[in-house]
């Protein structure tokens, strides 16, 4: 089954770049101005079967997805990666979803044994975030407010994920102050924490260089805040 999703998926994504070139085209053309601008070194398309190179993993890591805008470099003194990543999965009728992501990811510097964390809107039922709860069925909902209460703007907005080992380490790292930040800037880019690196996830957006710019900010600023937290509470 994997086999045919992988050829499912790259024959859906020829059949979107010809449909969508001149999308495809702004969308290298804004990825590549972007790393010129900040000094991440481009590759562009990349085999994650072939190709040597470190694969960006976290929730959308799959064995058909195909990841191309492929960038490397360090802001802010932190290791990042750049990636725009399509995948599929295909439901019990045999339909095929398609899902598109760019992701940065930054290696943590002291948070590196951080347990699994997601952070995203509230309903993830067929969302392009979906595999993350069907693979990881002990994820649940963070219930916040067992240290000091969190603003409403978060709260409407997202929601906090763990296994329930781990909920009032969540808590001590994405404390009140934090989310706010997170309220007010990140909407509606979605973030996980795993295996010692922060991914920031936006899905079916339109790419540009602004967009790039507000998810390495926050990806970093976000980096910087979990590290520090982790030198306080350790």
């Amino acid at each position: 089954m994997l086999h045919r999703i992988h050829n499912k998926v790259k024959k859906a994504y020829k059949n979107v770049a010809s449909r969508n070139n001149l999308t495809g085209r702004k969308r290298r053309s804004a990825i590549v101005h972007f790393c010129e601008k900040v000094g991440l070194v481009y590759f562009g398309a990349v085999d994650q079967h072939h190709d040597d190179h470190h694969i960006i993993r976290g929730l959308t890591a799959s064995t058909s997805h195909l990841d191309e805008h492929y960038a490397v470099g360090t802001y802010e003194d932190y290791d990042v990666s750049l990636v725009h990543r399509i995948d599929a999965t295909e439901d019990a009728a045999g339909k095929l979803h398609s899902h598109s992501w760019v992701i940065f990811e930054l290696k943590l510097k002291h948070s590196v044994d951080l347990p699994h964390i997601f952070m995203g809107a509230h309903e993830h039922k067929n969302s392009p975030y979906s595999k993350l709860f069907s693979t990881h069925t002990a994820m649940q909902r963070v219930p916040l407010g067992t240290f000091e209460r969190y603003d409403q703007e978060f709260t409407s907005r997202y929601s906090l994920f763990a296994r329930a080992l781990y909920f009032i380490q969540v808590e001590r790292y994405f404390t009140a102050s934090i989310t706010k930040v997170i309220a007010a800037h990140f909407w509606p880019l979605s973030v996980e924490v795993c295996d010692g690196s922060v991914y920031i996830y936006a899905d079916n957006q339109q790419v540009t260089v602004r967009l790039l710019d507000t998810m390495l900010k926050n990806g970093a600023w976000l980096a910087k805040q979990l590290d520090e937290q982790s030198v306080t509470l350790n």
